[in-house]
């Protein structure tokens, strides 16, 4: 009996290793047709069940996950036609990103609703954002809806109004789903700002009012839009909130206290938390990682509604070198038949399990390769198919830096805080460089030792003059092996100061001399180059006014705008803070602009500004607006008692925080905007302004 019992394992034995010999092949010969293969498979013991855990090491492409299409991009189709508040009936529309030969008849809807306040923006704003999706697989619709004047006088009318708009586009797509290769089955709403408040209002509104509406919703994207209008519904769909932790427009809190709410709901959500960002989605040291959670986390809750199988997380951070865990859902520390399935990238590892048997825990090799990479957990055959999960996990750099310019009084010299901060898990031991261009614009080094930096913790270093222009910063371990290499753009101009005053008078010949710069970050769909638009600035001081001379090459100007909406137009807008004593960004600064009407008339406002200062058109100002051919010259003298309250801190080595923005508009509204640093346009942060110096 013993002995036929041995001789029936060893044939299933044979029997079981055949297959799998061959399942392996099969499995392999599949992602070889599709370019990728996988480079290592190991099997290891698990006590996360009594199966085992398979590793393969490659990534090959996911539907929804991967960037794998063109997207093409049919505008202004028209989605119903409504009263306003001024009684006018008003077309609204919405622009359809679709991915180009995906051959998919029932694709996933995104309707991305836009910021603004609820008093202005437009569906272009999420251009980049819908584009992302549409070539992962989405269908998006980036919409229009009915804005207000003032939409806080009666708001109530202003969001029953704009859910009006968006069942009117829910309607749309169950009217044209065939037409256009949508799924009205599975929609998800999102937006940023007011559009990330209307997103989640307006289901939490209709899952309790008229569930049939949002039936179809399965997600929402929520970007920094702040609070509910009323509590949170237990029957709301999951909800991934993005928000910068020093928002100054809508307070990150909003968005962690929405989050408690969800969780004493049983809402699956998740907080994507942009550390150090303001009101800012399109920030760049965020957008990628913004786009790639979004789509993992959609990923994940349109393969399952059960709590029990969903992931923590679907976005982690990581830094290069260290090791990290992954919470399996509970559906996963069941003991099953079913081998546990894990993907990563090559060269990632799973290491063996010691004590934690809810989590998997994961090796990141030390390096330079940085960005978002997909980790996708499964059990069963199939691991897109099968119960699975996936997350996107960022690998970001061990070290960050942050520089601080300011002036040493003392020695009489223009110097630099660098605080390098540890992000990784582990005591850091090496040295750092910077590269950086200095004041004299030459090139710059400065080279330090940095001897146990707790996980965590910051050092201050102090390079001995201006860094700015493009900074490397490099970091090695304690044996000399390089471990990152970082790149920033930062720009910090020296002001000469004036023996005699410009003349204000449209014409820019007499500014040649001064602290020159180019307006060059393009922040327009469809721009064709610089006789589309293109603009070059000047700046200088004396003892009553900060000067600024802009020269604007513009095919067409238009601005038929008034008041405060003359950013809607060709025009300049300005933001301006005075630094602290120490050099430090300050917490208050002004937003000013100025413009030439189509008839000639002179524009002006201030939309931000310290308190004591007035905020609309009282505001002294000497400036002129000159257009000659295709060319418009700004030229302004801003006196100093309108930006300070305190004029005799106006000297040498004085530092202020500085934006400008040159509005386009080619007659069919504002298409964008040409930016010198950032913080006016995309948001409102000051910390994204570069530096300004007085100088004799």
């Amino acid at each position: 009996m013993k002995r036929r019992l041995i001789y029936v394992l060893t044939i299933l034995v044979i029997v079981l290793g055949s297959w799998l010999l061959l399942h392996n092949q099969e499995n392999k010969s599949a992602l070889e047709k599709e370019g990728k293969e996988v480079t290592n498979v190991i099997t290891t013991d698990s006590s996360t069940s009594a199966a085992k855990v398979t590793v393969n090491n490659g990534q090959i492409p996911v539907q929804y996950l991967t960037p794998a299409y063109k997207v093409t991009v049919k505008g202004d189709i028209l989605y119903a036609s409504k009263k306003n508040e001024t009684d006018a009936v008003e077309p609204l529309k919405l622009d359809l990103y679709e991915p180009s030969g995906d051959n998919n008849e029932k694709r996933p809807v995104f309707i991305f609703i836009h910021g603004g306040g609820y008093t202005e923006g437009n569906k272009n704003d999420a251009a980049d954002f819908s584009t992302g999706l549409a070539k992962r697989g989405y269908a998006v619709l980036s919409v229009d809806y009915r804005l207000k004047k003032d939409p806080f006088t009666n708001f109530s009318r202003t969001l029953n109004d704009a859910y009006e708009d968006i069942t009117d586009v829910i309607k749309w797509i169950n009217d044209n789903a065939e037409i256009y290769g949508m799924d009205a089955s599975r929609i998800v709403i999102g937006g940023d700002s007011a559009g990330g408040h209307l997103a989640i209002n307006f289901v939490n509104q209709y899952v309790s009012q008229d569930p049939s509406i949002i039936k179809s919703v399965f997600s929402i994207v929520d970007i920094y839009g702040g609070d509910l209008t009323k509590s949170a519904d237990s029957k709301l769909p999951p909800v991934l909130i993005i928000h910068g932790t020093i928002d100054k427009l809508v307070p990150y809190q909003q968005s962690v206290e929405l989050a408690e709410q969800l969780k004493e709901k049983g809402v699956y959500h998740n907080l994507l938390t942009m550390e150090g960002v303001g009101h800012d989605y399109k920030n760049d040291k965020y957008i990628d990682e913004i786009m790639e959670t979004t789509t993992h986390f959609l990923w994940n809750v349109m393969n399952s509604s059960d709590l029990a199988k969903l992931p923590e997380n679907s976005g982690i951070s990581i830094a290069s070198g260290d090791a990290f865990d992954i919470k399996l859902p509970e559906a996963y520390r069941i003991p099953a038949k079913e081998s546990m399935n894990i993907d990563l990238p090559e060269g990632w590892i799973l290491r063996e399990q010691e004590e934690e048997e809810d989590r998997l825990r994961i090796q990141v090799p030390e390096g330079l390769v940085r960005g978002n990479d997909t980790l996708f957990v499964s059990r069963g055959e199939d691991p897109k198919t099968a119960m699975s999960f996936a997350v996107n996990v960022n690998v970001i750099d061990p070290l960050t830096v942050k520089y601080e310019t300011y002036y040493d009084e003392a020695a009489k010299e223009l110097k630099t805080h660098m605080d390098v901060t540890n992000q990784s898990k582990n005591n850091f031991n090496g040295s750092v460089e910077a590269d950086y261009e200095t004041g004299r614009s030459t090139q710059g080094t400065y080279n330090a030792t940095v001897e146990n930096l707790e996980s965590g913790k910051s050092v201050r270093l102090e390079i001995p003059e201006l860094a700015r222009g493009q900074r490397t910063l490099k970091s090695y371990n304690d044996i000399g092996n390089l471990l990152q290499t970082t790149l920033d753009s930062f720009n910090a101009l020296l002001l000469p100061k004036l023996s005699k005053p410009v003349e204000i008078d449209g014409n820019l010949t007499d500014w040649s001399d001064l602290a020159r710069f180019d307006v060059k970050d393009i922040k327009i769909n469809g721009w064709r180059g610089e006789q589309d638009i293109s603009a070059t600035g000047s700046l200088a001081w004396d003892a009553d006014n900060l000067y600024l001379g802009v020269e604007v090459i513009d095919d067409k100007h238009e601005q038929s705008a008034s008041g405060d909406a003359i950013w809607s137009g060709d025009s300049i807008q300005i933001g301006i803070g005075i630094a602290n004593s120490d050099g430090t960004v300050p917490s208050e600064y002004h937003e000013l602009g100025v413009a030439r009407g189509n008839t000639g008339n002179l524009l002006k406002w201030r939309w931000l500004t310290p308190r004591g200062f007035n905020i609309n058109d009282a505001l002294e100002l000497k400036y002129a607006v000159s257009r000659s051919d295709s060319t418009t010259s700004y030229e302004l003298a801003i006196p100093w008692r309108e930006l300070s309250h305190d004029i005799t801190q106006v000297k040498q080595g004085m530092k202020l925080k500085f934006s400008l923005l040159v509005n386009d508009n080619d007659g069919g509204g504002r298409r964008g905007w040409l930016e010198y640093n950032s913080g006016i346009g995309s948001s409102k942060d000051i910390n994204a302004f570069g530096d300004l110096y007085l100088m004799d």
